[in-house]
């Protein structure tokens, strides 16, 4: 008989369980994943048994040595946990009882799945944390290096997708990427806060009366204290959801800067290079910018991830309910994801470059520098919107005549009326520069 049919259930819990039943709930295909913080979860409730004189050494350190040996075992194909169980937890404990006999009973003392699950969550929320704060460094260690490689380089900055003021590339990948990630990798600080409190002595709903000492399980688990509350403590899940939330806000950040490289490259602006660019299985001139538009459409996934969880979560009482086993596959998904969108966004910094001279033509066809002459004029004394006008004009009569601002010289913009003194805004780097400055880049 299998560890779920004689461990989880009694005379009075019935018969076993319907096989199809069992396979269609069973969570073990998922939360094998949660196998070494299974194994991390159950080594400190040991030793809180042990603090409270539940187990005797020897039964303490016959358990602990067989519970730290077994993720290994499981990597190397030693052990197989077995499949028809209902969670890698009851999989543990029925491989416990044949590897060390009968002392495996008193592992689950003073402990149900409900604060062993939430225990063994918060355990990887906490490492999938710190996963995440080395990624996003990466990708701003990367992003720091383009802005290196591209320090004098003027590119138009759009608005409406279309040319609007030219503006230095530092800025830009600041702007568009790098500033946000540092605020979602701040926002980790909370999840961080959320992830504080142990679990574990929470029990099925209501804690134990048992002497487990739980301020030793928390600390061997590095968790600032033992449960301050067994229903709060084996029900929430408000870690999980924030953490899951910034998966979900990166996803959009990675998003929007994949949204401006694709349309810098759909105008000519970046090489993309080849170790990046993907190829058309028909046109074989094509160079598109595939690694962009994944990331792009992943941010969907991460706003989905968002809602399952807290769809799941929506009209759930206090304390553990099975609707809770859900929720596991959704932040696995959310964290891995994000995560490889991130490497990803990490090697095509390395692998796209500004093209410095289209840059410089997009911001002269497009006029990019006529509010700067606006400004210009305004620094002189003249109002704003009669600025605004006069500019406006002299962009019409250009383009009538086929022509754009930045080709005008010192002599036809004083025959167009204005100072030529001027000439100097009509410069696309001087203007970029000047806006930069006002910045301090």
């Amino acid at each position: 008989m299998s560890g779920s049919k004689s461990i989880a259930r009694t005379a009075a819990t019935g018969g076993a369980l319907d096989p199809d039943f069992l396979a269609w709930s069973t969570s073990l295909p998922i939360d094998r994943r949660l196998l070494e913080e299974d194994c991390r979860g159950s080594v400190a409730h040991v030793q809180g048994l042990r603090a409270g004189g539940l187990l005797t050494d020897a039964e303490a350190d016959t358990l602990i040595a067989a519970l730290q040996s077994l993720p290994a075992k499981v990597a190397s194909g030693e052990v197989v946990l077995q499949a028809d169980e209902e969670d890698v937890h009851m999989a543990v404990e029925s491989w416990l009882r044949q590897e060390v006999g009968d002392v495996a009973g008193k592992v689950h003392t003073g402990r149900s799945r409900n604060d062993q699950v939430a225990t063994d969550l918060k355990l990887w929320c906490r490492d999938a944390v710190g996963r995440l704060e080395a990624q996003i460094d990466a990708v701003l260690t990367a992003a720091q290096a383009w802005a290196s490689r591209h320090e004098d380089v003027v590119l138009p900055a759009y608005t409406h997708r279309q040319v609007a003021i030219p503006t230095m590339a530092p800025l830009w990948i600041e702007g568009a990427l790098s500033i946000a990630l540092q605020r979602d990798r701040a926002l980790l600080a909370g999840v961080r806060q959320e992830l504080a409190e142990s679990p574990l002595g929470g029990g099925a709903v209501g804690g134990t009366t048992l002497p487990v000492d739980t301020g030793v399980s928390s600390k061997a688990l590095g968790f600032d204290s033992p449960p301050g509350n067994p229903l709060d403590a084996i029900g929430q899940r408000d870690h999980a959801l924030l953490l899951v939330f910034v998966c979900a806000r990166l996803g959009l950040h990675l998003g929007r800067f994949s949204a401006d490289v694709i349309e810098l490259a759909s105008d000519g602006l970046v090489k993309l290079g080849g170790a990046i660019a993907g190829g058309s299985s028909m046109m074989p001139h094509k160079r598109n910018p595939d690694l962009f538009e994944l990331v792009r459409g992943q941010s969907a996934l991460r706003q989905g991830e968002l809602v399952q969880l807290m769809v799941t979560f929506q009209g759930l009482g206090a304390g553990y309910h099975r609707d809770l086993q859900q929720d596991k596959q959704v932040i696995f998904a959310a964290v891995d994801g994000v995560i490889d969108c991130l490497r990803m966004i990490e090697i095509s910094l390395a692998n796209f470059e500004l093209l410095p001279e289209p840059c410089l033509r997009a911001l002269v066809a497009g006029d990019a520098v006529a509010t700067d002459l606006c400004e210009g004029l305004v620094a002189g004394g003249m109002a704003f919107r009669d600025a605004y006008g006069k500019v406006g004009a002299l962009v019409a009569a250009q383009r009538g005549a086929g022509k754009r601002l930045a080709e005008l010289d010192a002599d036809a913009l004083k025959d167009a009326g204005f100072d030529p003194a001027l000439i100097d805004r009509l410069d696309p780097v001087r203007a970029a520069k000047r806006r930069a400055a006002r910045f301090g880049r």
